[in-house]
């Protein structure tokens, strides 16, 4: 077996892009979504008398802040 160094996120084809979606989710855009998304969970969740409402659009909106970061983080770390 040969072993060779494993680098996660070494291609550089989409680093623009890459760049600018994390910008855009780590920013006020996110900021903006992740409000929307807990405003929505929370005005469903009224309407329907639901708590289930509620928790998804707080996990959608704990996902859409901190999912970024995570994931970053995974795919820049080095074996």
């Amino acid at each position: 077996m040969v072993s060779g160094s494993a680098i996660a996120g070494s291609d550089s084809t989409f680093a623009t892009v890459s760049t600018n979606l994390d910008g855009w989710m780590t920013g006020s855009l996110g900021k903006v979504f992740s409000l929307a998304a807990l405003a929505v969970g929370l005005g469903i969740g009224v309407i329907k008398q639901s708590i289930l409402s509620v928790a998804t659009g707080v996990g959608v909106a704990l996902a859409s802040s901190i999912g970024p970061g995570v994931l970053t983080n995974m795919f820049s770390a080095a074996m």
